[in-house]
């Protein structure tokens, strides 16, 4: 409860005071309890289990206070004071004492926050490469006053985290895991005690990997082949490597793994964490070790023999891991493909739940934003990313093999549903997953099965054409500013039109989001002021965000809904916003013909998209003019969706013909007020009320710019279908008929739907009738 109240006082409160007020009141309160049992575990056990399940309680919830307080930069320089305090729960237990007095769990939850603790201690590091560092001396950020840290506390700490490295030998814990995989000793141990010390395994790894992160130049990795390096690595970078490796960690990814899998909720979201944590720490062991040997020149004659720990530090880790860790991708390939469809039926709700602004849902049947199914779903979506980005190098040859098919559509399909499973506080896990699927080797995949499908597909046609590396490069670059920008980016608050507040329209502002954020302090990509902690994000995601490109001709939605008076004159656009246009043509293809190929029970997010949103995200492009109809490339692209769309809305429309005949329902006339089953094309009911305002201005500009093109009329005639409700279809014959150009719409069987969806409604008959006889 701490954790929250410290946050409501910081962000109402004036700082220097809230400063002052944690510092004298809680800080105090904390070193107090902290050091009343600092002489030894059995002091600590005579107490009696009541007392430590107390005082074990009361710690964690103070530990917690001054993580949130750190996290702020706020009580950093109470280290030095409060560290010695810690020692006794940052070092590893007799364990067989602990179990004996049934505290176990008690004890592990101190070290767990401890550790944590100095990860977020860890965030605070300036980078060491950057500056020098005054030996135990503290420094204050210019210009906002948050108080950073001294590596020179980093030593000790690390000495401590190795000891709980080195733990994992000790008999009694390879005893747990022994159990736990069922071979039963003759002590019976519970689930909590083996999640508890996996959640002490954990923070520890995630804070030797921020430690280690600390030590990486800003852009090295990026620059990595162009001659950058780091001067000298620091001794404990092969210690850290070295304890990793001989305690027999990269062993313990198997049973990590048969945790995740067999175990309840608590004990498979600690694997996980744990399982992270691993992988995090050996990215950035080999990153420095790699870093560092650029910059060393060793002549050809000698030559170096390392045997043993020293030679898989020399090779890297993730390299002599390399079967394990390619289990471990198909393994939460596997749990994210099936995740993210039970997520997106949770998280009904936009923003982040029924909570406006507030990121936390309640009330819904599968639990809300943080429940434990999906907090193990984000978990595993966030472990996938960063096994993903130590596999993202794919062979993209000529001709690439059926097996790297079937793992770029797998990597692909599991990618979507990263994207519907993180949360608001998943921002850099988007960016990272972003560059991954726009990566020019995931793009030329997307294009394999597109001309793949072309090949296998008789309704449509071949490309004559081919795209060359530089349209890739092109396309990886636009969509992922666009993407970035779109869902990354500050949301702003619709101004209000006098047209909305003579309709009476009005909206309820929850929380204000038009924030200057140039003066705030970004941490490690997070944002450390309370007032715009939940007010700047777009997550999750939707089900059809990918539509975005295509979708989206400017920042200001009502511009895809304004009135004909206000788009007579077509809409001028920058060639950004083409190029957007065709690249989104290009990525929506390559997903839809990839998705054709998965196994028809596959969960593809591409496929449970509705339909709808797809026909409309093609209007929409054509709003902007017909910039991407005169492009020889995309006109093609625009056409083959079509098509494809025109299969799917045939299919759909078989079966639901045929369900209807078994039931012996009868299409229901539109004077009776009832919608037909058959009309699932509901634009007006599940995109916007006003959509019949849109599609005034789309026939307005067929009508004006588009000389009778046979591809923009195949979209118009869409609005024409049978499956199409019934207002939404008749405000397209009246625009077009008030327009006069039903003449110039293509005929039935150059539209992209079978002739027998445009055949024999009734408003047809009557709106021809009062056509041909108005007086």
């Amino acid at each position: 409860m701490f954790y929250f109240d410290v946050k409501q006082v910081l962000a109402q409160s004036d700082k220097n005071n809230c400063i002052e007020l944690i510092k004298n009141g809680f800080v105090q309160a904390m070193t107090w309890h902290l050091y009343r049992y600092t002489s030894s575990l059995d002091y600590w056990l005579k107490s009696g289990k009541e007392i430590c399940k107390l005082s074990s309680a009361l710690m964690v919830e103070e530990l917690r206070l001054w993580k949130a307080c750190i996290h702020y930069g706020c009580c950093i320089s109470c280290f030095s004071d409060i560290f010695p305090a810690l020692c006794l729960w940052l070092n590893p237990p007799t364990f067989t004492k602990l179990q004996e007095n049934n505290v176990l769990g008690e004890f592990a939850s101190v070290s767990k926050e401890a550790y944590l603790v100095l990860e977020a201690l860890s965030r605070n590091l300036p980078n060491f490469y950057m500056q020098k560092h005054a030996s135990n001396q503290m420094s204050d950020c210019a210009g906002d006053e948050q108080e950073s840290w001294s590596w020179s506390f980093v030593t000790p700490m690390i000495d401590l985290a190795l000891k709980w490295i080195a733990s994992i030998s000790d008999p009694y814990i390879s005893k747990i895991f022994e159990w736990e995989k069922g071979n039963r000793s003759e002590f019976v141990f519970q689930d909590s005690s083996i999640s508890s010390l996996l959640w002490v395994y954990s923070a520890v790894l995630h804070m030797l990997s921020t430690l280690l992160e600390r030590l990486i130049p800003e852009d090295a990795l990026r620059l990595q082949g162009s001659g950058q390096h780091v001067p000298w690595l620091p001794e404990f970078v092969p210690k850290i490597g070295l304890g990793v490796v001989k305690n027999g960690f990269l062993s313990f990814i198997d049973e990590l793994c048969h945790l995740r899998q067999h175990s309840n909720s608590e004990t498979s979201l600690a694997s996980v964490c744990c399982l992270h944590g691993l992988i995090r720490v050996s990215v950035s062991i080999d990153n420095l070790i790699q870093l560092a040997k650029s910059g060393v020149h060793i002549p050809p004659s000698q030559e170096y023999r390392f045997s043993g720990e020293s030679k898989i530090l020399e090779d890297g880790i993730l390299k002599s891991s390399l079967v394990e860790l390619k289990c471990v991708l198909n393994l939460f390939i596997k749990f994210v493909t099936s995740e993210w469809h039970s997520v997106q039926s949770i998280e009904t709700f936009g923003r982040g739940g029924p909570t406006p602004g507030a990121g936390i849902g309640w009330g819904a049947s599968g639990g809300g934003f943080w429940s434990m199914t999906v907090l193990l779903a984000q978990t595993d979506a966030r472990m996938l990313t960063s096994m993903l980005e130590i596999f993202q190098n794919l062979s993209t040859t000529e001709v690439p093999t059926d097996e790297e098919m079937a793992f770029a559509m797998n990597m692909i399909s599991s990618l979507l549903g990263v994207f519907l499973t993180i949360g608001p506080r998943d921002k850099p896990v988007m960016k990272k997953a972003l560059d991954i699927l726009l990566d020019v080797p995931v793009l030329k995949y997307l294009d394999f099965y597109t001309r793949r499908f072309l090949q296998l597909n008789e309704r449509v046609k071949l490309f004559g054409w081919e795209y060359k590396e530089e349209d890739y490069v092109s396309f990886s670059n636009t969509l992922a500013s666009h993407f970035k920008n779109r869902w990354l980016s500050v949301k702003r608050k619709l101004k209000a039109t006098p047209e909305d507040n003579s309709k009476g329209k009005s909206s309820l502002e929850t929380i204000h989001e038009d924030l200057d954020i140039s003066d705030m302090t970004w941490q490690d990509n997070h944002l450390t002021s309370l007032t715009a902690e939940w007010a700047h994000q777009r997550l999750p995601l939707p089900l059809h965000w990918f539509l975005s490109p295509i979708a989206t001709i400017s920042n200001n939605k009502q511009d895809c809904l304004q009135s004909s008076s206000d788009t007579r004159n077509p809409t001028e656009h920058t060639h950004d916003t083409l190029e957007v246009a065709k690249g989104g043509l290009f990525f929506l293809l390559g997903l839809e013909t990839m998705s054709s190929f998965l196994p028809t029970d596959a969960p593809s997010p591409v496929r449970f998209t509705p339909l709808i949103w797809k026909l409309h995200s093609l209007s929409v492009m054509l709003l902007s003019g017909m910039g991407v109809l005169e492009d020889d490339k995309s006109r093609d692209v625009y056409e083959a969706l079509q098509n494809l769309y025109g299969q799917l809305l045939d299919e759909s429309r078989s079966v639901r013909s045929a369900e209807h005949f078994l039931e012996d329902n009868v299409n229901v006339l539109p004077e009776t007020g009832k919608k037909s089953a058959l009309e699932f094309l509901r634009f007006q009911s599940e995109i916007h009320e006003s959509y019949s305002t849109f599609l005034e201005t789309l026939v307005e500009q067929f009508a004006s710019i588009s000389y009778g093109d046979i591809i923009f009329g195949r979209q118009v005639a869409v609005y024409l279908h049978r499956c199409t409700e019934t207002p939404v279809r008749l405000a397209a014959w009246n625009g077009l008929a008030n327009a006069r150009v039903l003449e110039i719409l293509p005929p039935l069987e150059k539209c992209f739907a079978e002739a027998e969806g445009y055949l024999e409604p009734v408003e047809v008959q009557l709106l021809t009738f009062n056509f041909l006889y108005w007086p």
